[in-house]
């Protein structure tokens, strides 16, 4: 084969690399969790045949001090805004904090989202995530709020919103990031009825989308490399808290019995863990009506610490794959070799 003809074919290949880079392609991430009812069940005894009223539970638990935040952040192709802490404007963890909505890349205004409009939305949550690949969207996205506290007023349960969304339909990398955090120290006080001890759990209702997708084009073109991760968390953690040396007699019902766990540090238990990626888990997931609850805690008189966090992430990247860069370079070399002959 004679040299020109080598380049001949090396320029049809740069040509065939630049066809396949610019296909129609596209890969959407979204993690949307809507906590609208979190309480507090109780017993009074380990038995659980006498329950304590939700407004009896005020008589018994206090809540000394504490603080809440919410979080956000969105990038889409090195632009985005840096996570913006919102604290509550007081310190007994009751106060609203409302994470300031965030949006960046072209396709912001295309999706209809603004300030807190997804809470109690779980459908359009839904819906622009199968929008994003219909029609192309590209964006990083991130909302985030949270109100109420069961453990200050029992009878008003706690809601949080945590939406985090990521698209791209050309190469580059996008994601969102979404948080709550509430930090409480509470002293439970049993002088009522003659309590000793409690048996509580803790429970919630939510809506929830946690998936990922790509366009059929991606799954078929090997010249490009798709991932996208979603993961949605709420996770309620209790230990005791010896700070002023009055730390109290803490247990944790593990399916056997109650096993004391007041040496431990702060007992975490996730009541809602969803994700979801690209390489095959294929474990997304839209939920409407979720409902769960925790294990049970014994507790006695004394000081305890309690957090409570939510978080919603999304992360997507659609990029050549390398065998397709050598093509394209070795293209670019043989349009090179061609210029320095004309020349």
């Amino acid at each position: 084969m004679k040299f020109s003809n080598i380049k001949k074919s090396l320029v049809v290949g740069a040509a065939m690399a630049g066809a396949s880079l610019s296909a129609n392609a596209g890969v959407v991430a979204t993690s949307y969790l809507d906590v609208q009812s979190f309480g507090i069940i109780a017993f009074y005894d380990e038995a659980m045949t006498n329950p304590v009223r939700q407004e009896d539970l005020a008589n018994f638990i206090v809540v000394s001090s504490g603080t809440r935040s919410s979080s956000t952040s969105a990038t889409f192709n090195g632009n985005g805004l840096a996570p913006d802490p919102v604290f509550a404007p007081d310190t007994t963890g009751v106060g609203t904090a409302d994470g300031t909505f965030v949006c960046t890349g072209p396709s912001c205004g295309a999706i209809g989202v603004s300030n807190n409009s997804l809470v109690g939305d779980f459908l359009t949550a839904d819906s622009i995530h199968d929008d994003s690949i219909t029609n192309g969207y590209s964006y990083g996205v991130a909302d985030a709020i949270v109100s109420g506290s069961a453990l200050v007023d029992p009878t008003v349960p706690a809601s949080g919103m945590t939406y985090a969304a990521a698209s791209l339909s050309g190469n580059g990398v996008a994601g969102g990031n979404s948080d709550i955090s509430d930090a409480l120290t509470t002293f439970v006080e049993f002088a009522v009825q003659g309590v000793t001890e409690l048996y509580l759990a803790f429970t919630t209702d939510y809506s929830l989308v946690v998936k990922t997708d790509v366009t059929p084009d991606v799954d078929a073109d090997p010249s490009q490399v798709a991932n996208a991760t979603a993961s949605g968390i709420f996770s309620v953690g209790l230990g005791t808290d010896n700070s002023n040396f009055n730390g109290g007699a803490l247990a944790y019902d593990f399916g056997g019995g109650f096993v004391d766990i007041s040496n431990r540090p702060l007992f975490t238990e996730n009541l809602v863990t969803e994700s979801d990626d690209t390489t095959g888990s294929d474990t997304g997931v839209s939920e409407s009506n979720g409902s769960v609850q925790s294990g049970f805690f014994r507790i006695g008189a004394g000081d305890y610490q309690v957090s409570i966090t939510q978080e919603s992430s999304a992360r997507v990247s659609l990029v050549s794959a390398p065998g397709t860069l050598a093509i394209a370079g070795l293209g670019l070399l043989g349009l090179a070799a061609v210029r320095r002959r004309k020349s």
